[in-house]
């Protein structure tokens, strides 16, 4: 069974990465037996409630004294960088939250070095995973010589997640930590998914802005992409008066409709079917795709599998990021194969 440590003892931590973890220990595949958390009293208590693991109060203390297959990294982006040079430098795997890097120039620099190296990468892109995503792809990759697609998608939260009462530390709205509002946090999710499902993008018009919120991040942003396939439109806000998310794609061969509930509507050929899936926006859901994906993860170390693909899914979604911040501060669609 493999091991591991996860550095970043906060809310996601806690409430999705151990669960899944927890599963993929019954299975016999890995487990988790270290965590890092910088913050003394969270690491106390934590220490107390999960007694299988042992608790560092740094990275540096962490790899002194475990011998680890890999590292889960759930701190917030700031510190992502330093952690995944640190973890090349001991090869050690690497699981890692979006976005893997604060920025386009950390970006750069962490491929390159994930890349020469020996470990298997893998960013946190879990929505891959998600029922209703795999059906708009399948429904795409079968459509996509006939018909050009319209897809419509809308992320409506309250506010920004506040993270764990014990920080007092809102880090999603703070941009030294974050790098950005919503379009960071949730955004970046549905960039590599636009890309996964449709292609990557050749233009893109982004607008941010604050609704509602006095964060010194943007609480809302509007997303336009384009490219041979079709067009996507995005809305993401921390501004809304419920949680919930939609989708739509329209296209000549027939659409799919999913309007927040547990069920996908298909229609084509005058015919209307439904299918049913898990609600997307409802957190409860978030531990099976976690499932998913760390079986790949643990998967491709036990193969070998230190395949590119992953580095370059994690870098190109930061380069979509920094454009879409880019075409808003510049308010003009960024052509992207410039």
């Amino acid at each position: 069974m493999l091991q591991g440590a996860i550095i970043g003892f906060g809310k996601i931590a806690r409430n999705s990465h151990i669960p899944a973890f927890q599963s993929i220990e019954a299975m016999g595949k890995a487990k988790i037996i270290a965590a890092v958390e910088s913050d003394e009293i969270n690491r106390i208590n934590c220490s107390k409630n999960y007694p299988e693991i042992k608790f560092y109060a740094s990275a540096a203390d962490l790899f002194e004294n475990e011998k680890l297959d890999f590292i889960d990294i759930c701190t917030p982006p700031l510190f992502h960088s330093e952690i995944i040079e640190t973890a090349i430098q001991q090869n050690v795997n690497i699981i890692c939250e979006k976005p893997f890097t604060l920025g386009l120039e950390e970006a750069k620099i962490i491929s390159d070095k994930l890349k020469r190296s020996d470990i298997v990468f893998m960013p946190c892109h879990q929505y891959k995973y998600a029922p209703l995503w795999i059906n708009f792809k399948e429904y795409i990759n079968h459509f996509s010589k006939e018909s050009k697609f319209i897809f419509e998608c809308g992320i409506y939260r309250t506010e920004a997640d506040f993270g764990l009462p014990v920080f007092n530390n809102p880090w999603r709205i703070n941009k030294e930590m974050s790098g950005g509002g919503i379009l960071t946090d949730s955004g970046i999710h549905y960039l590599y998914l636009i890309s996964w499902m449709f292609g990557k993008p050749e233009k893109l018009t982004a607008k941010i802005f604050n609704l509602k919120h006095n964060y010194n991040v943007e609480d809302t942003a509007y997303l336009l992409l384009e490219n041979g396939t079709g067009i996507a439109e995005i809305t993401l806000t921390w501004a809304a008066g419920a949680r919930t998310n939609t989708a739509r794609l329209t296209s000549s061969c027939g659409s799919l409709i999913y309007d927040g509930k547990k069920e996908l509507r298909k229609y084509q050929n005058n015919y209307e079917e439904v299918i049913p899936v898990p609600d997307v926006s409802d957190k409860a859901t978030y531990n099976s795709l976690y499932i998913s994906l760390f079986e790949e993860f643990i998967e491709n170390i036990m193969t070998n599998n230190n395949s590119s693909e992953y580095i370059e899914d994690a870098f190109d979604s930061i380069y979509l990021l920094e454009k879409c911040y880019k075409s808003a501060s510049e308010q003009k669609t960024i052509f992207l194969n410039e």
